[in-house]
């Protein structure tokens, strides 16, 4: 499975058509509480042990850019700066709302 299709819709929204069909819409506030990147894990584990969820800033769900990682993954830059979570397209199916 791999994406045919990756288009940002609006200021909020991806939209992903799959080679099988499919097509996912994620919300930017989505991919970005789901970044795969250890840091982000670790504060998503530990935000949920203690029952917290925080806010993001505007900037934090902001996607500056999009790049491809090799031929089975991309890495979303978000308006703060950060891109080091590698998005995969198994775990873009993953977590597809």
């Amino acid at each position: 499975m791999k994406p045919v299709q990756i288009k940002q819709t609006s200021p909020t929204e991806l939209l992903i058509k799959w080679d099988d069909g499919i097509e996912s819409t994620f919300t930017t506030e989505h991919l970005r509480r789901n970044c795969p990147c250890a840091v982000c894990r670790h504060e998503a584990e530990m935000n949920k042990t203690e029952g917290r969820f925080p806010l993001l800033l505007a900037n934090q769900i902001q996607m500056e850019k999009i790049e491809l990682s090799g031929h089975n993954a991309m890495i979303i830059v978000w308006g703060d700066g950060h891109r080091t979570g590698i998005y995969t397209w198994e775990y873009l199916r993953e977590i597809s709302p």
